[in-house]
């Protein structure tokens, strides 16, 4: 996707009323006729307050539309209320003939001017909270920072896209969701292959940072996205049965592929965990191999090192201290040494 496309407020479509659409209105659609038609604020007032097919995407950093979402009596009081509020942990609340919850999402973040140096890109995804309710004639989502997930949907309704009712337009809120979580999903498992090629061909040294920025990311993903499943699974134990059975169905099968990527999601953080263990069973290998030398070295060392200690004492009687020949025959004998040395050590297959 497109990160430099930003959620922008709707236009000023309704010139001529009295009250200008307030900062928090971000948009509106009207699916009643089937081809969606985007709303002014004073005409998405008029719609959620009856009995048509309606999305209304709204801000939550504005007082205008948290007024406006108290006075709104076709909606129970207590989603009323949950709309207006700060819940950010993913849950799903369901009601005689509505459903109401929170969803985390990635922010829509635009492209900065260093997005393509390393981590920066990574570094911008954070996620917020996108508030929901949904019932058989409106859908209407409050979030504080632009999100992936309703730019995508958003975008797709204005190049035409139709749906049944408000359940299957939530079902497309989740497939949007889950497509933004596929691209999360496909770049941290692009960077797992690269540090996993990187380690069975270059070894450990130049990739434990990565694998452990990779699993840093992989938790990252984990920690909200587990939430969200588990929340989003009562709609397929307990449905909606208020909902026409081919929006359910298709909701249900949007759920389904969440809970799949999360299945995906633990294939990669098990990956991680192998690659960490090969990483560290080749250092454990390195640190070995760099034992052994030693050992070899000081093997093939310790005859001459004894040698050069008993003539190296200053005492009377050592035998060669005033021959000519004495220093080639220490050295013979050294290298004698350090030949049987090897010997014995290819023999026991030390070395």
């Amino acid at each position: 996707m497109d990160t430099t496309r930003t959620e922008e407020p709707a236009e000023h479509m309704n010139a001529g009323h009295d009250q200008p659409p307030p900062p928090g209105f971000i948009s509106a659609f009207d699916f009643a006729g089937g081809d969606a038609l985007r709303l002014s604020w004073d005409e998405a007032r008029r719609a959620v307050a009856n009995d048509g097919f309606t999305w209304l995407h709204l801000s939550a950093n504005d007082d205008t539309v948290e007024s406006w979402l108290e006075g709104v009596t076709s909606m129970p009081d207590v989603a009323r209320e949950f709309l207006n509020g700060e819940d950010k942990r993913p849950r799903v609340h369901m009601g005689t003939n509505f459903v109401y919850g929170v969803v985390a999402d990635l922010e829509l973040v635009a492209a900065a001017p260093d997005a393509a140096l390393p981590g920066v890109r990574e570094a911008n995804r954070a996620t917020s909270a996108l508030r929901f309710y949904v019932d058989r004639h409106r859908m209407i989502t409050v979030r504080a920072r632009p999100l992936q997930s309703t730019d995508r949907l958003r975008h797709a309704v204005l190049e035409g896209a139709t749906f049944r009712d408000t359940v299957d337009l939530f079902a497309g809120l989740i497939r949007a969701l889950n497509e933004t979580f596929v691209d999360r999903i496909d770049d941290i498992g692009d960077r797992l292959d690269d540090v996993e090629e990187g380690v069975l061909e270059n070894g450990q040294a130049n990739w434990r940072a990565h694998l452990g920025d990779v699993r840093r990311r992989l938790v990252e993903v984990k920690r909200f996205i587990d939430p969200e499943r588990n929340a989003l699974t009562q709609l397929v134990t307990r449905r909606l049965e208020w909902a026409e059975p081919r929006s359910m169905e298709a909701l249900v099968q949007a759920i389904q592929v969440l809970n799949g990527l999360g299945g995906g999601l633990e294939g990669l953080y098990e990956r991680a965990k192998l690659l960490q263990d090969e990483i560290a069973a080749l250092l454990s290998e390195d640190i070995n191999r760099k034992l052994l030398w030693l050992a070899i070295m000081s093997a093939l060392l310790m005859p001459a090192t004894l040698l050069t200690g008993i003539f190296g004492m200053n005492v009377a009687g050592l035998p060669g201290t005033h021959s000519p020949a004495s220093f080639w025959i220490v050295i013979g004998v050294m290298a004698g040494c350090a030949a049987i040395t090897i010997f014995l050590l290819r023999k026991l297959r030390v070395w």
